[in-house]
């Protein structure tokens, strides 16, 4: 921050403008902190390690100055994005539940750190008003604006002056562009479009910003649609396109006709599929399935009939919203593809069956596919208005030669020139940086150096250690001799080679944590860090993708035997948690979640760490194993362990968690459904003649025969029988858990119109491999129902006999749902008729 020659007046207005722009969801209160609160920041001021990175060339002596009140310190704390989006201050708290954490924080903070200047001694500047709408011209004319941008109080940004360029720009991997100002041909990548109905265009999105008055989009007025041929679709792309609409339906689909035969597949994304405020992104092959990622906003309304910009940004599996240049929702994971294939696609339809049906209603314009997963600041350009064809092709940019004994590094500061106080070693340092990136020198991605800057950038060595950095020791001795546990945060030496990719992304930027027993908090950095899960295997030389050989699924019944207790043998459980469950006496440190290895660490690193844990990391309390088995023995087992964490949420928990059928009362599920029959308490309701079913993974349902239908499904224990066992018996039982489904009663099937009453009459269920299909008749007409639950996602399956009309499926207005046939409008499903119409609805909750 360079001083100023700014007047004591002008100071106050600019003061008066900045002031102008803070915003804290915390109420202000002039009343002394209580000290509870007091001493409850100092424990969290010493607990989360504010000064591993606050030390003496960045103390905190006089924050409480910084801030009007100890409320808008708490905002900063509680939200630092909000206020500097690139900022290296991370975000430590979940405002949602620790929200008086923050204030306790911020009240000791305001309170206690207020050198040098004394509580209650007034600054210069408090005597006299500033006037904020000089304050904003200030902004902007003394220079504040080339570094700094704000929101000012009218609304409008304060925009950021761009400096000299370092080297010219090469352009982003553009594959196809339809800006629909010349028909509907393809801009870029010469794939022209084949519109089917009537050919219409209407004001664009620049048109209706008034920066181009002869823009045009392409108006869909559900009938139409747009139809390229033969188009690849690749596993590791970008989708951006302006919508403007009251109505929704499908914007790009590619489908490989089919109507869920084998072989078919459909990628689609899809606006509002449940005629409400929604983005849905997935793919669908019929030897998969389909998982959709769908985001609901809660700040924008898509069908307002204004111009929005979606992107989704897929990388492999992985995918991520955007709506208007922002992040919406979390990272998701789709049905992995099948590669890059080729098949037609769909604009403004869907095109899975041979007739596209979903046809959007309302303006769509400028559809690019990038290939490449672009970052959000990438994604911010497009929203903004910049152009695919100059991102894809930026104009030649002239690299003038920079002066660096001149300017604000000149020796004598010429008048008007930023002084920023350099001494003389900070000046050399930046003129010899900027001798380095002259014209003639050529700039090289260097993805080692650029690691090397985001870690010291943002602190990581102040808590973790990396190659020789930060060496922590484990324990050590205290005043009275005794030998004292240090808790550490995991190394960072090696990550590269061990961790998959997408756990660094979920830790680093979804806020994803495994071990809940450290009093230590990782920092969430948001976006600041979203290079980083790719720069540590950069790094490392490994792979960006584990391209270890999945193992054989016939070994993981073995390894999920070595995971479990085995008389005189290993049993992994004995220190380590699996799925959530911990067999540690109260007070021991558990080692890390088993169920979750299988998709966080590699395959190479797995096997080289099971035949060696100590050469990996010295000083690991894991011990070597099978040492007294031949290799090819040993080889074996580590790989049947490795197929049992790759493979465990299709496995029965291991012996030892589940070892008898009940647990005094609660009934247990093991590598097997369990049927449990008794009127049951749900968060819907009772069902007085409940089949309550757990299945293996600790997923349960409750199925309703009286009407037909599934009640209520859940993720946690099974049915505590105590109520119907105990005393005299019989008394109601109660489901209860994490929610993934609720209905209110009745049958979802309709027959003819939906209007129609049904008619119920429950027939029984078949078991296969112990899982119940229930079977009943609704109007006369057989219906086979089976569920499944699995990963949070509630399947229904259902087979209709001779139905002889039309079939419709109803769905509970709060879940989003998916099918494999049929045409959505709204939560309304209508299928294909047929002599036996087969179909499955997959139902998540909201998020």
């Amino acid at each position: 921050m360079p001083v100023t020659n700014l007047s004591q007046q002008q100071r106050r207005d600019l003061v008066a403008f900045l002031n102008g722009l803070a915003k804290s969801d915390f109420p202000e209160s002039s009343a002394k902190p209580r000290p509870q609160s007091l001493a409850a920041g100092e424990e969290l001021f010493n607990q989360v390690g504010c000064l591993k990175c606050h030390d003496k060339q960045n103390n905190l002596d006089s924050v409480g100055l910084k801030y009007q009140s100890s409320a808008a310190l708490a905002q900063y704390i509680g939200d630092p994005k909000q206020t500097d989006a690139h900022g290296r201050m991370p975000q430590l708290f979940d405002m949602a539940t620790e929200s008086h954490l923050v204030r306790s924080l911020a009240e000791y903070l305001y309170n206690s750190k207020t050198k040098p200047l004394a509580r209650g001694q007034k600054s210069s500047l408090a005597e006299g008003e500033g006037d904020a709408k000089r304050g904003r011209m200030l902004f902007a004319s003394s220079g504040c604006s080339d570094c700094h941008s704000a929101q000012g109080p009218d609304g409008q940004i304060v925009s950021t002056a761009t400096a000299p360029a370092f080297a010219a720009r090469s352009g982003l991997p553009l594959r196809h562009f339809w800006d629909f100002d010349s028909q509907v041909d393809d801009q870029y990548g010469q794939n022209n479009g084949r519109v089917s109905g009537t050919e219409k265009f209407g004001p664009g999105v620049k048109a209706t910003t008034g920066e181009n008055d002869k823009d045009r989009a392409f108006n869909f007025d559900g009938t139409n649609f747009i139809e390229v041929n033969h188009f690849p679709r690749p596993d590791i792309m970008t989708i951006a396109v302006w919508i403007k609409t009251e109505h929704g339906g499908e914007v790009v689909s590619w489908g490989r006709p089919g109507g869920g035969l084998r072989g078919s597949r459909e990628l689609r994304v899809n606006i509002g599929q449940d005629g409400k405020n929604s983005v849905c992104y997935g793919e669908y092959n019929s030897d998969g399935g389909w998982r959709p990622v769908i985001v609901r906003p809660t700040n924008v309304n898509l069908l307002d009939n204004q111009w929005h910009h979606l992107a989704i940004v897929r990388n492999g599996p992985n995918v991520q919203h955007y709506i208007d240049g922002k992040p919406e929702g979390k990272s998701g994971k789709v049905q992995k593809g099948q590669g890059d294939y080729t098949d037609r696609l769909i604009i403004g339809a869907l095109g899975l069956q041979a007739n596209p049906s979903n046809q959007f209603r309302g303006l769509i314009d400028d559809v690019s596919i990038w290939k490449m997963a672009m970052s959000a600041e990438q994604i911010s350009q497009l929203a903004t208005g910049a152009s695919p064809l100059k991102i894809a092709r930026p104009p030649h940019t002239t690299v003038k030669t920079f002066r660096p004994f001149n300017g604000c590094l000149a020796d004598e500061l010429p008048a008007n020139v930023p002084d920023y106080q350099l001494v003389e070693d900070e000046r050399n340092a930046i003129r010899d940086f900027l001798a380095s990136v002259q014209p003639d020198k050529p700039i090289y991605h260097a993805p080692r150096t650029t690691f090397d800057l985001r870690i010291r950038q943002f602190r990581c060595t102040s808590c973790h250690e990396l190659n020789g950095e930060n060496i922590q020791a484990a324990q050590q001795v205290d005043d009275d001799g005794r030998i004292v546990r240090i808790e550490r945060p995991p190394q960072l030496t090696g990550v590269g080679n061990r961790l998959t990719i997408d756990w660094l992304q979920a830790v680093l930027v979804e806020k994803h944590r495994n071990r809940p027993w450290l009093r230590m908090r990782m920092p969430h950095f948001g976006q600041s860090v979203a290079e980083l899960p790719m720069l540590f295997p950069k790094t490392s030389g490994a792979t960006l993708v584990d391209d270890a050989p999945r193992p054989d699924l016939s070994l993981a019944a073995a390894g999920i035997a070595t995971i479990g207790v085995q008389q005189g043998k290993v049993a992994c459980i004995a220190c380590h948690n699996y799925r959530g469950i911990n067999r540690q006496a109260e007070g021991v440190v558990p080692a890390p979640d088993l169920a979750e290895a299988g998709t966080t660490v590699r395959g190479d690193w797995f096997r080289r760490w099971m035949h060696n844990p100590t050469r990996l990391q010295p000083g690991t309390s894991m011990p070597q194993f099978f040492l007294d088995l031949g290799a090819e023995e040993r080889e074996r087992k580590i790989e049947e362990l490795w197929a049992a964490l790759v493979y465990q949420d299709q496995m029965a928990l291991p012996d030892g968690l589940l070892n008898k059928q009940t647990d005094g009362t609660r009934i247990l599920v093991g590598k097997r459904p369990i049927l449990f029959r008794m009127a049951t308490k749900t968060p819907v309701g009772q069902v007085n003649r409940a089949i309550n079913v757990g299945l293996p993974g600790g997923s349960n349902f409750t199925f309703d025969p009286e009407t037909c239908s599934l009640r209520f499904a859940w993720q946690g224990a099974f049915i505590d029988a105590g109520p119907a066992w105990n005393g005299r018996g019989g008394n109601p039982v109660t489901a209860n858990g994490h929610s993934l489904f609720q209905s209110k009663g009745g049958s979802p099937l309709r027959f003819g119109s939906k209007a129609t009453a049904t008619k119920v009459l429950f027939r029984g269920y078949r078991l296969v491999d112990k899982h119940p299909v229930f079977r009943y008749r609704i109007n006369g007409k057989l219906v086979e129902h089976r569920v499944d639950v699995d990963d949070g996602l509630v399947s229904q399956t259902f087979v209709i006999h001779n139905p002889g009309q039309t079939v419709q499926f109803i769905g509970e207005s709060e879940l989003d749902y998916v099918s494999d046939v049929g045409t959505w409008e709204g939560p309304i499903l209508s299928l294909p008729r047929g002599d036996i119409i087969r179909f499955k609805v997959t139902s998540q909750t909201r998020k």
